[in-house]
């Protein structure tokens, strides 16, 4: 395989650089230099489309200004369209930086709401976009980006461009890697696998988020949803990779092992009923965050290929679900209504 650009020039900052040239190419003073020049009008095709801004007849004029009171990318087009772009490639945003780019655009330049597209650009993988689309920001993921870069035109561009050609290439590594949850055998799962895996079971089930938890093993990437119960106590279910578990989260205080020792007892004895098999964990922690529970079993299911079989996969989680509403229906009426929300 021969050396990509970009497995070692992984910044942010360089995929600024690349989206910066890509826009760059859609100046019309491009137009009979090659592809590139349509990739770049794809590009801006594709955000006014899904921002549902009408497009121009022409794109007259395409300027880029790079790190412009720190926006990774400010695009004016035509002299009255600014799009902001906050380019990611895996990491959030963060401190109210995406309010910060809107306020700086409508202020400073002067610009309106009308003639302003926000553009949020994440060409890694992130959980929850809830800050980001509250933001006002349109969402374009890789999976967005490489409808255009292997699309018709960029199969030309790619012998274009080496740049070009090592881009496309390099999001399309990561895609597949992400997805490869699908093709590999469980113990084969990378860290990109579970990341896949967690995204697609996030939209099987309608809830839950993932995210990076550190200890001092190492850490794990996690997943955890379902949360049931009350200020005193709430239990929920988390993926911690290969381990399954039930978990409460309890405040300090002098009730924290009776409620500990409680959910232990109703969550072992409820599994069975849904034909899950369950165990204590081999030791009880001590923290607001506790795991009561943990299944014996391999809770995703394989096919007869070794592979993972997605559907078997999601009843499981779904059986889960189902121990900790059971352990709440003996409660009375008003307390049941309170706890499962």
């Amino acid at each position: 395989m021969r050396p990509n650009l970009f497995h070692y020039a992984t910044s942010e900052l360089s995929q600024d650089a690349v989206l910066c040239w890509l826009l760059s190419w859609a100046k019309p003073e491009h137009k009979d230099d090659g592809r590139l020049h349509w990739i770049g009008v794809e590009l801006l095709t594709l955000i006014y489309t899904r921002a549902k801004v009408a497009l121009p007849n022409a794109f007259t004029s395409v300027e880029v200004r790079k790190q412009a009171a720190n926006i990774d990318i400010l695009c004016i087009v035509n002299g009255k369209t600014a799009i902001i772009i906050e380019d990611k490639t895996g990491s959030k945003q963060h401190s109210g930086q995406l309010a910060r780019y809107k306020d700086y655009v409508f202020t400073t330049l002067g610009f309106t709401a009308d003639h302003v597209i926000p553009v949020y650009i994440q060409t890694g993988d992130e959980s929850d976009y809830n800050e980001v689309a509250k933001n006002g920001y349109l969402i374009l993921g890789r999976a967005d980006l490489l409808r255009i870069l292997e699309g018709d035109n960029g199969v030309v561009a790619r012998n274009e461009s080496d740049i070009f050609d090592n881009f496309a290439s390099r999001l399309r590594q990561i895609e597949d890697d992400v997805q490869s949850y699908r093709s590999l055998s469980l113990e084969k799962w990378t860290w990109n696998s579970w990341k896949g895996f967690y995204s697609r079971i996030q939209g099987a089930l309608g809830e839950g988020n993932w995210d990076y938890v550190s200890n001092p093993a190492g850490g794990f990437l996690g997943f955890w949803w379902h949360f049931r119960g009350s200020a005193d106590c709430e239990v929920y279910l988390q993926i911690e990779q290969d381990k399954f578990c039930f978990k409460i989260v309890v405040e300090p205080g002098e009730k924290r092992r009776d409620f500990r020792d409680h959910w232990h007892n109703l969550v072992i004895s409820k599994c069975p009923e849904h034909g899950l098999r369950a165990k204590r964990p081999d030791r009880f922690g001590n923290g607001v965050y506790m795991t009561v529970v943990i299944l014996d079993q391999e809770f995703r299911v394989m096919d007869s290929n070794g592979l993972i079989d997605m559907e078997a996969t999601i009843k499981v989680l779904h059986s889960a679900e189902s121990v900790l509403d059971d352990c709440l229906l003996p409660l009375m009426p008003k307390q049941s209504e309170k706890l499962i929300r």
